[in-house]
């Protein structure tokens, strides 16, 4: 048999490294899932299981496997994620999380942040939380955190200075929170909405869907104070302030931020559903809301009028005034900037987020200043 040449010998060599390389693997992960109430789902419920890459900001690229039950069935749920193990990397951070929804409407959720593919890997098992529920019952909630709504507002210490927090909660059980880092240029802070929920007991007000884990905030004095813990959940055992003081009226801030929700157009009266808080809003139809409007019809399927579609924005939630004579301005979404549309995708492809509900712009560089526009 003639000897190739050395070219064509390493040729082949290199061919056949590549050949023998292991071929993209496909995994899969297994867990459980329950809730504490003793509620049955109705028949048309649907359970779904994802595993997301939380170092990734865009939620709607950041899921590398899913497991959906429909008929979701009754608790426990136990799934199976398959997934490309292609898609992990190095530098990703890995989180299950899971919902049951009704529709668009979601009835239970994850509240905690439950990594995956790291040292402490186990056995999964999830605990979802009644979305809209609030632990106690309305008379003890009253109790811990007085009538509502209500704004809370103090200045706390951070890493680099001062910041100012107001918290703005409503009977709904959503909430608005607002921190501003004070003596730095602006833009210096954010502003976040989500779901509040507080825990049996009444010693732990739980704030889901403004960051990457839960805000934990602890009433105190019939809701007079709301103390902030260390990042162990204790007091923090220093001379700075820690605590949040209710205002006398309240005086909820117009958040401006990153939003998705379900947009609809139908009878020119466009509305939105949140997915942070799913609270139904109407549009204004000012601002970029004309290319929300269009990039909407053009996406929605021929003979469904006034099918919900997610949608992705900047806007900003404030009072308008109602388009009926003599009503009270009605809360409305504000349309800045139009980003995207979503066919055949929902809120559950947003959900969980690393930072739902808000928008981050670079302040500073290690080496530099950041760029201005």
């Amino acid at each position: 048999m003639p000897l190739l040449p050395r070219p064509c010998l390493a040729g082949g060599l290199l061919a056949t490294a590549l050949l023998l390389q292991a071929p993209v693997r496909a995994g899969s992960l297994s867990g459980t899932a329950t809730y504490r109430e003793r509620i049955a789902l109705p028949a048309d419920a649907v359970f779904e299981a994802v595993i997301e890459d939380i170092a990734v900001a865009d939620a709607l690229d950041r899921v590398i496997g899913r497991s959906r039950l429909q008929p979701a069935g009754q608790p426990p749920f136990r799934f199976t994620i398959p997934f490309d193990d292609g898609a992990l990397s190095p530098r990703g951070r890995y989180a299950v999380r899971a919902s049951v929804r009704q529709g668009e409407r979601l009835l239970f959720t994850t509240d905690r942040i439950t990594p995956v593919f790291d040292a402490a890997s186990r056995p999964v098992s999830l605990l979802l939380v009644k979305v809209g529920s609030a632990g106690p019952s309305a008379a003890a909630t009253r109790t811990v955190l007085g009538r509502l709504p209500a704004s809370w507002r103090g200045d706390l210490p951070d890493a680099g200075g001062t910041s100012r927090w107001q918290v703005d909660l409503a009977a709904d059980g959503s909430f608005q929170l607002r921190q501003t880092f004070l003596g730095r240029p602006r833009p210096n802070g954010f502003d976040a909405i989500g779901r509040w929920r507080l825990e049996a007991g009444g010693n732990r007000l739980v704030l889901q869907g403004g960051r990457e884990a839960p805000l934990v905030l602890q009433p105190q004095r019939g809701g007079a104070v709301l103390r902030k813990p260390d990042q162990q959940g204790q007091p923090i055992r220093s001379r700075h302030n820690d605590r949040l003081l209710r205002l006398a009226a309240p005086e909820p801030i117009e958040p401006r931020l990153h939003l998705q929700g379900m947009f609809r157009y139908l009878a020119d009266a466009p509305s939105i559903r949140l997915c942070a808080t799913d609270a139904l809003l109407p549009v204004a139809m000012t601002g970029d809301y004309r290319r929300l409007e269009q990039a909407y019809l053009s996406a929605r399927p021929p003979g469904a009028p006034g099918r919900p579609l997610l949608v992705n924005l900047e806007g900003l939630i404030a009072d308008r005034s109602s388009a009926e004579p003599g009503r009270v301005p009605v809360r409305t979404l504000v349309v800045e900037r139009f980003l995207g549309v979503h066919l055949g995708r929902g809120c559950a492809d947003a959900a969980g987020a690393t930072l739902p509900g808000t928008l981050w712009r670079l302040q500073a560089l290690q080496d530099g200043e950041a760029p201005t526009d």
